[in-house]
């Protein structure tokens, strides 16, 4: 690892694992049913009974278990501690048989199991006897064995002695020893940082940051590491006193002179770099173990949500082991189909250029031309896979009421990280080949910038208003050809985090969804605005956008138009290959169900599709993904269970329907294919109770019959060579190409 001050080699002796401290136990208590839980308990008895009638012990299990993962009974009043005590008082728990079939029983019991008096240690005793995997599946997916307090987990610990359980047990207990150390350190170092305000914390975590690109560094470091510092901030933020949000012009400059000017300008004032040095090497530590921390949770999330992962307790043996490498494999043709849609992208991109006429247009100034064409091409393939994929608009609306054209949101990104690779990171790479040392290399930058009135430093900050007019210059347009301070300031307002809002936040809720670093760039202390060029110059500004719409602002006032928007575009782009489609059909409510909504169901050439189309965001771990298969496509794939049924019928009874599609069969299931059409690629070719997960963007290049744009740049095709209907297009050749992923296989 290269120093970031020549004395730094030694950085790493100060490790020091401080002793763990037993939690206080607390006495097992089981609450009785209350009212609320007992009407959960009927409902579920209900529901359960109805099901009986129709199928096995197992499927009706499951049937009410989907009513408990789907916050069955609802309720203003009804809780999910409620409805955890209704299921778990259900005597059909006793049924091994039922139990033992059920495809959802661990999954909903590792719901219950997040409340310790929800239910009982002689129930859960009992299971762990007559069905012990589905116990030990549910005590993983809830990881209750990190609640080493639990009751429950005390209580189990102490009932059962036989080698299976005494191996889980001891599974358990080696994860969790694993992170003992890492723990230790994570607080030793956070008290020896715990003086230093926000401001001074990222000051120090920039010049560490740069660290990621001194040459061994990977293209993009972007990662796990950017990741550890997420976290790190995070944690910090949960501390933080309210003067470190009262910043001032005279106090930032105080805390750059007495923090960061030292480490970049060594030699001016000794006391106080020694000062700097040893919060530096402290942070270097706090890295290091956060790192390493993170890095374990990851073998804990593979214990938990991969059903390859198997474990044992073996002399000289790993604890953790795949059955397969069928999950490797999987993630892998998953991240090589990930590259492949960029590089489609990107190609429609570059087509959009030129056929809108800029191809031969200068962007900007003749020297930086090149650099801002490859910033205007990628944020049109943004443009076009946000509007094509996700139904993202022309414009976006921000909380206050106020608009901004995507367009100049997206260039406003990519723009920036053209800023910020050619103004700080390559000069700072020139600069540390010549010293080998961060410190002197970041210290040569932001002189530079200083002699060329500049901010150059390892992290960036100004006031919204010149911020605002900085961006100004990237919305220029017909409408606005000086560009637009509006837009200038709406823009500022959807990349930009609130620190002090978002330190509140976290303190009443500490386990809430947060920004990520990349995903709000821009981060408000006080008065200024706040980027680091480690972060901006290297994000993957597409990701960025659509999780910022997506994952942060889940809940805001557009999401709802953008999927049906995304229901829509599916259905135009079926309607121009002939099919029929009816979107949104509501199908008759009956006594014992209401199917709900249809999104899409499409006819042609005797070929009938049923699609339950789903829109969320870009997924970067794989316990991210096993929630979405557990919740999303899980709830999708039931309720197309009973929509399949109700299409059936209402194909039978409905003419209107029927003259609408075109369609004049007698016998709907023969010809019936039924997709969950998902944005996310991760699951794509996948099945959920039967029911094959196809990709959005996978539909995309089929429907469109471009497989000659997936590939990358290197490999040169010819369009004859890739078509995929050589014989004109039809709905069998269209099935046949979804259903056995053969656009594919050549690539991955």
């Amino acid at each position: 690892m290269s120093e970031i001050f020549p004395i730094l080699n030694s950085m790493m002796l100060l490790r020091c694992v401080l002793q763990a401290f037993a939690k206080p136990k607390r006495k097992m208590g089981v609450q009785r049913v209350s009212e609320k839980g007992d009407r959960c308990l009927q409902h579920y008895l209900l529901t359960y009974n109805k099901a009986l009638a129709i199928g096995s012990r197992s499927r009706a299990l499951d049937e009410c278990l989907h009513h408990f993962l789907d916050q069955r009974p609802s309720g203003k009043h009804t809780s999910a501690h409620d409805r955890a005590l209704g299921l778990a008082s259900s005597p059909f728990w006793l049924d091994l048989q039922a139990v033992q079939g059920s495809e959802l029983a661990s999954l909903a019991l590792s719901r219950v199991l997040h409340f310790d008096d929800a239910i009982r240690l002689d129930l859960l005793v009992h299971l762990a006897t007559q069905n012990p995997e589905t116990l030990r599946w549910a005590i993983r997916y809830s990881k209750l064995f990190e609640r080493a307090d639990s009751p429950l987990w005390i209580g189990l610990r102490s009932a059962l002695d036989d080698e299976e359980w005494r191996t889980f047990f001891g599974v358990c207990d080696r994860l969790l020893e694993q992170l003992e150390p890492f723990d230790a350190l994570i607080l030793h170092a956070e008290s020896q940082l715990e003086h230093l305000s926000l401001l001074e914390l990222l000051s120090y975590l920039s010049v560490l940051a740069y660290q990621s690109f001194t040459g061994d560094a990977e293209d993009d470091p972007s990662g796990e590491q950017w990741e550890v510092y997420n976290r790190i901030i995070l944690r910090k933020l949960q501390t933080c006193k309210e003067e470190d949000f009262r910043l001032s012009e005279l106090r930032l400059g105080n805390s750059l002179k007495q923090h960061l000017a030292p480490i970049l300008f060594t030699g001016q004032q000794p006391t106080a770099s020694a000062e700097c040095r040893a919060n530096l090497e402290s942070l270097a530590v706090l890295v290091a173990a956060t790192h390493e921390r993170v890095d374990y949770e990851g073998s804990i999330n593979w214990f938990c949500f991969d059903p390859e992962c198997r474990y044992q307790l073996a002399p000289g043996e790993p604890v953790l082991y795949n059955a397969t490498e069928e999950g490797v494999e999987r993630w892998r043709r998953t991240e090589r189909k990930h590259d492949l849609l960029w590089h489609y992208w990107m190609k429609r991109a570059v087509q959009e250029l030129i056929d809108s006429g800029m191809a031969g247009e200068v962007i900007g100034s003749a020297e930086n031309h090149e650099l801002n064409q490859l910033a205007y091409i990628k944020a049109l393939r943004s443009k076009l896979q946000l509007q094509q994929i996700y139904g993202v608009g022309e414009q976006l609306s921000l909380g206050d009421g106020s608009r901004v054209q995507l367009q100049h949101v997206l260039l406003a990104s990519e723009l920036t990280s053209v800023f910020f690779q050619q103004a700080f990171i390559h000069p700072f790479q020139d600069h540390f080949r010549e010293s080998g040392v961060v410190a002197h290399a970041l210290g040569r930058l932001a002189l530079e910038g200083m002699a060329m009135g500049e901010n150059r430093f390892p992290m960036t900050w100004s006031e919204d208003e010149e911020k605002t007019q900085r961006i100004k210059g990237w919305t220029v347009c017909e409408e606005h050809p000086k560009g637009s301070i509006e837009s200038a300031r709406s823009i500022l307002k959807f990349w930009t985090s609130d620190l002090k809002s978002l330190s509140q936040q976290l303190k009443a809720q500490p386990r809430m969804p947060a920004p990520r670093l990349y995903e709000r760039p821009f981060y408000k202390i006080g008065r200024y605005s706040f980027q680091f060029p480690w972060i901006v110059a290297h994000q993957n500004n597409l990701t960025a956008a659509l999780n910022n719409l997506r994952r942060v602002g889940a809940r805001r006032a557009g999401m709802q138009a953008e999927t049906k928007q995304v229901e829509i575009q599916l259905a135009e782009s079926l309607r121009c290959r002939g099919f029929a489609v009816e979107i949104g059909y509501l199908p008759l409510a009956t006594e014992d169900d209401d199917a709900g909504e249809v999104d899409l169901i499409c006819y042609r050439d005797g070929v009938l599709l049923i699609l339950e189309v789903k829109s969320g965001y870009i997924r970067s771990t794989t316990h991210e993904v096993w929630l979405h298969r557990t919740n999303t496509l899980r709830k999708a794939a039931w309720q197309l269970r009973r929509k399949r049924a109700a299409v059936v019928d209402a194909l039978v009874r409905d003419q209107d329907l029927r003259s609408r599609l075109g369609y004049c069969g007698r016998e709907p299931q023969e010809c019936m294919h039924v997709w969950i059409v998902d944005t996310s690629i991760e699951l794509d070719g996948q099945a959920v109770d039967g029911f094959r997960i196809v990709s959005r963007e996978g539909l995309e290049v089929i429907l469109r019959d471009e497989k000659h744009l997936l590939h990358s740049a290197e490999r040169a095709v010819t369009e004859d060579t890739e078509v995929l209907f050589p014989d004109g297009f039809s709905a069998g050749r269209f099935v046949e190409l979804v259903e056995s992923g053969e656009p594919w296989w050549d690539r991955c």
